[in-house]
């Protein structure tokens, strides 16, 4: 049973990473929310697709005096959507959690820390994110995994 809730962890986890950092590495002016996606994830996420994308982010990061904020933009959509990916099919666990855990920290500390733990912009989503991800990455992704997979054959 401890794979099945690694499962279920890491697929929820890494989804909800995914669908926050698709709209900064592949959103922007003009572009669309895949159709599925568009319907499950709701009314709101369309907007947050034409209002993303690399650039838009990378604006945003400057304003709060983030060095580097092109790249910073980049490595924060691929650390939430690659890092997702990674955690959701159980690969290179470690590495993603890392990736993502920083990617939260940095998150707290420039955005949320100022409004507190609880409530809107807050940091309870990010502090949630990075506890689910960092209980992958100490307890590995378990054997329903890519991982899981390749360590019994």
């Amino acid at each position: 049973m401890t794979s099945v809730g690694l499962l279920l962890l890491r697929l929820v986890a890494g989804g909800t990473l995914m669908v926050h950092g698709y709209p900064k590495l592949f959103g922007g002016p003009g572009q669309k929310a895949p159709e599925p996606m568009a319907k499950l994830l709701g009314s709101n996420y369309p907007a947050a697709v034409e209002a993303g994308g690399p650039k838009a982010f990378a604006q945003n990061l400057e304003r709060m005096g983030v060095p580097q904020p092109e790249l910073a933009a980049y490595l924060s959509g691929l650390a939430e959507f690659g890092g997702g990916l990674l955690l959701a099919v159980g690969a290179f666990t470690g590495i993603a959690s890392a990736a993502v855990i920083f990617n939260m920290a940095v998150a707290v500390q420039k955005v949320h820390w100022k409004v507190g733990f609880y409530g809107q912009g807050g940091y309870e989503f990010p502090a949630l994110l990075a506890a689910a991800v960092a209980t992958i990455g100490l307890s590995g992704p378990g054997a329903l995994s890519l991982s899981g997979s390749r360590a019994r054959r």
